[in-house]
């Protein structure tokens, strides 16, 4: 796992999401095919809930958020160091209206200037 995460941030500045004001990430899981039928201020809602799960979240504690008939929860393990990095894998679920949740995972690495990059 430390060879893939090294390997794909070696390249993470010619690719993923792009980094919001405020910290917040932009992109992550969010961005992917779970976050498709979110509007703009769900999106924005769990931007924030990625960002504060990563960055502040004990490890398995819930953050959730909430943006009209959408929901989600944001849930951060544990920090683990690679080369000179502070990375952590989370996991998001996301539910829109009545339809049935969805969960995705990924890891995410501090950069040098304190944001949090998701890894491809």
């Amino acid at each position: 796992m430390a060879s893939v995460v090294a390997l794909a941030l070696a390249g993470c500045t010619a690719f993923g999401p792009k980094i919001g004001l405020g910290g917040a990430v932009t992109g992550g899981i969010v961005g992917t095919v779970i976050g498709r039928d979110l509007d703009p201020a769900a999106q924005h809602a769990a931007h924030e809930a990625e960002y504060h799960a990563l960055e502040y979240g004990k490890t398995g504690e819930v953050t959730a958020w909430k943006s009209g008939s959408a929901r989600g929860e944001v849930v951060a393990g544990p920090l683990y160091r690679v080369n000179s990095y502070d990375c952590r894998d989370y996991t998001d679920t996301i539910t829109v209206g009545t339809a049935a949740p969805q969960s995705a995972r990924a890891t995410a690495c501090r950069q040098a200037n304190g944001i949090w990059q998701p890894v491809d």
